[in-house]
């Protein structure tokens, strides 16, 4: 069974007992249908994005905007992705310095730093 199959049942359903009933009634029932397939023909306006009326004839008037408000979103996105880049480089610096200027500060000889065991005793000594 097919749309136009159900669509049909439900017709002869509704129309089974609508020759018992008033003519006024009939008038009624039959002006609530016009108006409810005239609603369902009127399109319908909803929130939508910019690009998807594309080559359609709807929204006519909207096409000469279209191409600043698709630039719009990916412009954000690209200085977004700058900002974040460059936020994180200078991060990274900062602890970079942070951590010469703490073993820097610190007594120890130089002779210290170039020794193969430093990289023990600095692990055991941030540990503690």
């Amino acid at each position: 069974m097919n749309e136009h199959d159900l669509a049909k049942k439900i017709i002869a359903h509704l129309d089974y007992g609508t020759s018992d009933l008033d003519s006024r009634l009939q008038y009624r029932l039959q002006a609530a249908r016009r108006h409810a397939l005239e609603a369902h023909a009127k399109p319908h306006h909803s929130f939508s994005l910019a690009w998807a009326h594309g080559g359609g004839s709807s929204g006519g008037h909207h096409r000469a905007h279209t191409p600043f408000r698709a630039w719009v979103p990916l412009m954000v996105l690209v200085l977004g992705l700058l900002f974040v880049t460059y936020w994180q480089t200078t991060q990274q610096m900062n602890d970079v310095s942070e951590i010469d200027a703490h073993l820097l500060a610190q007594d120890l000889p130089i002779h210290v730093f170039v020794d193969n065991g430093f990289d023990v005793w600095l692990e055991s000594s941030s540990q503690e």
